[in-house]
């Protein structure tokens, strides 16, 4: 293997690990108003993700529903490049939203979204569950706590259970423009991280049983706070081009 650091929301590696060639962009977190579950999880695995993953380069999309609640998700699209996340062709299903998007798209609250950078991605395939960290650190300090975040991955990715580790910095730039989709959901929480860890696992019994030390592996020097949330793989679609 050769070392290979790219753009991605998170990217590196040692001598054991494997640095994947995808751009993982942008990880959203939200909640489903009451009523809206069924539809939404019909919207999102019919119509949603086969058109977002129609984009050029949008290579995979990913739903999660966390593990004490149905009624909160996690999304995650990866990509061949951070520009994807903001091309002529994302922007313009953006700003055409279809009348099924139209209906669901209110349902969607607190939301938060952001564009990363890929720092470093260790591990392949993907896991049944997934931790999200969402890290808060002063701009001083981005600097240092990105190379610790980036340091800590190869022994996070050794815990047991843990299948895959991936680190990304925010970019909130990338996801600013206001469209005809954005303004059909509630006002979306801005920037509320500066690095995003994401940790995937065999199951959320795996994860939840090593949590604690993966964030004692995390934790960085200022950090004004950590996210935490475990959430279970519901749906994955592949481009097949």
């Amino acid at each position: 293997m050769t070392t290979n650091l790219t753009e991605w929301m998170t990217r590196g590696r040692l001598e054991y690990e494997h640095v994947t060639s995808r751009t993982r962009v942008p990880p959203m977190w939200f909640e489903l108003a009451e009523g809206f579950e069924r539809e939404f999880n019909r919207w999102h695995t019919i119509e949603h993700m086969p058109e977002r993953l129609g984009v050029p380069g949008f290579l995979r999309g990913r739903r999660y529903i966390h593990a004490r609640g149905s009624d909160r998700v996690f999304q995650l699209y990866e990509g061949r490049h951070i520009e994807s996340f903001r091309s002529p062709g994302y922007l313009a299903r953006l700003n055409a939203p279809t009348d099924w998007t139209n209906r669901i798209q209110p349902g969607l609250v607190k939301f938060t979204r952001g564009a990363c950078q890929t720092l470093i991605s260790v591990g392949e395939g993907v896991g049944g569950a997934l931790v999200t960290v969402r890290i808060v650190a002063s701009n001083a300090d981005s600097l240092e706590a990105s190379h610790s975040l980036t340091a800590a991955a190869p022994a996070i990715a050794r815990l047991e259970g843990v299948t895959a580790v991936h680190v990304g910095q925010h970019v909130p730039h990338i996801t600013k423009v206001e469209t005809a989709e954005t303004l059909l959901r509630p006002i979306a929480t801005a920037s509320e991280f500066n690095f995003v860890l994401l940790v995937e696992g065999i199951g959320v019994p795996d994860l939840e049983g090593v949590t604690p030390k993966l964030l004692d592996l995390a934790r960085v020097q200022g950090a004004g706070s950590l996210e935490t949330d475990i959430y279970r793989l519901a749906y994955l679609l592949d481009d097949e081009g």
